[in-house]
């Protein structure tokens, strides 16, 4: 192996080690874990406890709570399983962002930048101090798209193995990708320095395997009595509201929707404008939510970058990236106009194959400005640039939310043990121990099922707007005895009742 070679894997190696410390620093100064945590928790649980099929039955796809309860087998508490798998995955990400990066650009600057941009990204290292399963998807699927780079470029089929089984892995974690295995292969087709008889054998070959693999997949997951195609049918169904909607409106609902856009007055005349607004709307919300999750400095560094041709490669090397990130575009128009909704996080592949660009980019302005009247000012404003993305990763300037453990130690202490507790916030129902189903909390409760539980009932209430107009309810508030509320009397964010006759 050539000296560059090791100083490349030593810059690997080094961000791996780098990305470790980075997540036992986000962990140490965690907040409270997040609401999707509590779900993988409680399903860990299960697992450990009635085995495989009660977890799936509880929880769909079940493969990271699955992990979560294998890990803690080596002795760990359940939360701390999580975080250890999660940075191993993000060690594992860092990885395989560097090694995509280098493969389109072998030099040494740039396979720093690269270690640089992948743990200064704001947007993704946000996710460190949380337990997620789309760590390990987002992880899994750029070390299946690095081998398939390479397989692209050698057509060695040993590498497309490791594409495969890359791929299965991230299926562990995510349904949908299954849609990344069956797109990714197609860029076979639109690489220009191999003949097309050539891609389209290696596409036949590939997607042959593919089919081979997933059939030995699907019958050994049957044996051990897993039907994968009904988990996908059982995953699908609960869109099947939103299908319906989408298809069927309700003329009620589309009354109402007119009447909030338009007025009472204009809304009559104008229902049948009602879906193309939506639909305007949610392209919005699309370019909105691509912005925020590609980042404020990133997305205006590129912008840059891009108008001013800082950024030049090998046009047929970055296809299958282009097609990582329009399977991704395609999921987020299909998610977000059928449920009419969209975060961050199922818009980070996205913003991944975008932060590609940045080493070439920082690499390219690096160079121009080498020996220029520029070349001071370049420097310092890079420094301050991947300074303050740091700063932005890692250090929260939010608020504590401790009192919500003081929240969830005082209704442990005033429900006795037979006494029921009624919450809206899964911390209070997971710490106080006095919610078995903890991870299945209805935020938004109703007048009945405050009126519905026994006399005596302790119930914690997240002091929400919603939540605020309910207690003032006559039947509600004739029925609640107020005995607490945190932080303080004068802010409440959490308030704590004893129902009463």
């Amino acid at each position: 192996m050539s000296s560059t070679n090791w100083q490349q894997w030593d810059i690997r190696l080094l961000t791996v080690l780098a990305s470790l410390a980075l997540s036992g620093f986000a962990v140490a100064f965690a907040s409270l874990p997040n609401d999707d945590a509590y779900t993988y928790i409680r399903t860990a649980e299960i697992f450990l406890e009635h085995g495989v099929g009660a977890a799936i039955s509880h929880y769909t796809w079940a493969g990271y709570p699955i992990l979560i309860g294998l890990v803690s087998l080596l002795g760990l508490s359940l939360f701390t399983s999580a975080y250890v798998l999660n940075a191993i995955f993000f060690a594992i990400l860092a990885y395989a962002f560097i090694s995509i990066v280098r493969h389109l650009d072998d030099s040494n600057r740039v396979a720093w930048l690269a270690a640089l941009t992948v743990l200064a990204y704001p947007e993704l290292n946000e996710y460190r101090d949380m337990v997620l399963r789309d760590i390990g998807f987002w992880a899994m699927l750029l070390l299946a798209l690095w081998r398939f780079m390479v397989f692209v470029d050698t057509r060695q089929f040993s590498h497309s193995v490791f594409f495969v089984l890359a791929m299965i892995g991230a299926m562990l974690f995510r349904a949908e990708a299954v849609i990344y295995l069956v797109a990714i292969p197609f860029a076979l087709f639109l690489q220009s320095d191999r003949n097309t008889k050539e891609n389209r054998r290696d596409f036949l070959k590939l997607a042959g395997f593919i089919c081979g693999v997933g059939i030995l997949v699907f019958l050994v997951l049957l044996a051990a009595g897993i039907n994968l195609f009904l988990l996908i049918l059982e995953l699908l169904r609960i869109y099947q509201p939103f299908l319906i909607s989408l298809f069927n409106p309700d003329e009620a609902v589309t009354a109402a929707r007119a009447n909030a856009i338009f007025g009472e007055y204009a809304g009559i005349f104008s229902q049948e404008y009602v879906s193309a607004v939506i639909a305007i709307g949610l392209s919005v919300v699309l370019v909105m939510t691509l912005f925020y999750t590609i980042g404020g400095p990133f997305f205006w560094l590129l912008a840059f970058g891009l108008m001013r041709k800082h950024i030049r490669w090998h046009s047929a090397k970055v296809v299958p990236i282009l097609a990582v990130l329009l399977a991704n575009l395609l999921i987020l128009v299909v998610f977000l106009y059928i449920t009419k909704f969209l975060t961050g996080r199922y818009a980070l592949v996205f913003g991944l194959m975008a932060a590609t660009l940045v080493p070439f980019l920082v690499s390219s302005i690096i160079e121009r400005n080498q020996g220029g009247k520029w070349e001071q000012l370049s420097t310092y404003f890079l420094i301050l640039f991947f300074f303050y993305c740091l700063i932005d990763s890692y250090v929260s300037f939010g608020r504590s939310k401790d009192w919500l453990l003081d929240a969830s130690s005082y209704v442990e202490l005033q429900a006795e043990p037979d006494t029921q507790v009624l919450t809206n916030n899964h911390t209070i129902a997971y710490f106080s121990g006095r919610v078995e189903n903890y991870d299945v909390i209805v935020r938004e409760l109703k007048a009945q099922d405050v009126l519905d539980v026994a006399p005596g009932t302790i119930v914690a209430l997240e002091m929400y707007y919603e939540m605020s107009l309910m207690v003032e309810q006559a039947p509600v508030k004739a029925s609640l005895q107020l005995l607490q509320q945190f932080p303080s009397a004068d802010q409440p964010q959490i308030a704590i009742y004893r129902r009463v006759n």
